[in-house]
């Protein structure tokens, strides 16, 4: 890939961007400008309840005083739990982002005076799917620095009030640098483990005649429908191998940045929090070494080779 390559990328990401300013700029800064609003106004009420802030004080006191592993717990889990949200948040973004990436210049008629510029359709699906799992959660990843700063602020104002260190209370048990870098690093697995429902998405938006997200989503309902119901009629009893909640179990694994796994086979698993369910690398690579990830990749790549052909051949009608 040439440096010529890479700017056209760029310069087509930053279309996708310019387009939907409201989902991928606006979003993030909403919901972290409604976390730190919720978490002002708890605070407003709490000191209406909380005489002088002394319950609030003494709490701060006796966390100063704890071990540095429980502050460290505490710190970095309740900033993960706030990040949460735009986690769940930038999941719906893509996911309806990309059911319209391709079928909107359909719509539009605009595909014409799109294929008249010197961008190859390859280029063009290799923008959309990049914007989605590369530029969509950068803006997230960027709000959620900021809602975490802000939040550490307020805390080192109470802390200060207390008449406690806040670097050594909060600051540095945050271990803002590891945190971070386990979150990107997340985002990016992320991405990789949800390639397949991108491409899917992708793939039926180049070729649906009208409203791509109910066809991306019916076409798996109804094939899981089916297979339920056959095995049904003919085994009365449910499929060994449930298609519909493989979909989910990928879906549903995706939302948080790959370090707790659900599962769904029935068994209780015990979790033990502990400082390296939120920022373990080890857990991220254990996901690049899964075969289903490498399965999947290969899926996701067949899907946006069919989504640039049905690109190619698109009309404006």
């Amino acid at each position: 890939m040439n440096s010529h390559t890479v700017k056209t990328l760029w310069a087509l990401m930053r279309r996708e961007l310019w387009e939907s300013p409201v989902a991928f700029k606006w979003t993030p800064l909403a919901v972290g400008g409604f976390i730190v609003f919720l978490a002002v106004f708890t605070l407003i009420v709490g000191s209406r309840l909380d005489a002088d802030l002394a319950f609030t004080i003494d709490a701060l006191r006796l966390f100063a005083e704890r071990d540095a592993a429980e502050q460290r717990l505490a710190v970095t889990g309740a900033l993960f739990s706030v990040s949460t949200l735009f986690f769940q948040l930038m999941l719906l973004v893509i996911l309806f982002y990309l059911s319209g990436c391709l079928y909107d210049d359909r719509r539009d008629r605009s595909i014409l005076f799109w294929k008249s510029l010197p961008v190859s359709d390859g280029l063009t699906v290799t923008s959309k799917i990049l914007t989605a799992c590369l530029l969509v959660p950068a803006m997230f990843l960027a709000a959620i620095i900021l809602t975490h700063l802000l939040l550490l602020i307020m805390a080192s104002v109470f802390g200060l009030f207390a008449g406690v260190n806040p670097f050594t209370t909060f600051w540095l048990p945050a271990s803002l640098p590891r945190l971070w870098t386990v979150m990107a690093l997340g985002l990016i697995v992320q991405a990789l483990w949800l390639l397949p429902i991108y491409a899917w998405l992708a793939f039926c938006s180049s070729w649906a005649p009208r409203l791509p997200i109910l066809i991306a989503f019916g076409i798996p309902a109804g094939v899981a429908l089916i297979q339920h119901s056959w095995s049904l009629a003919t085994s009365f009893s449910l499929p060994g191998s449930n298609f519909g909640l493989m979909i989910l179990k990928r879906l549903g694994s995706g939302v948080l940045p790959g370090n707790i796994n659900i599962s769904f086979d029935g068994k209780q698993q015990d979790i033990e929090f502990n400082e390296e369910l939120f920022m373990s690398f080890g857990n991220l690579l254990t996901h690049l070494a899964k075969p289903e990830m490498w399965i999947g990749l290969v899926v996701a790549a067949a899907l946006l080779f069919a989504a640039i052909w049905f690109r190619r051949r698109a009309t404006d009608n």
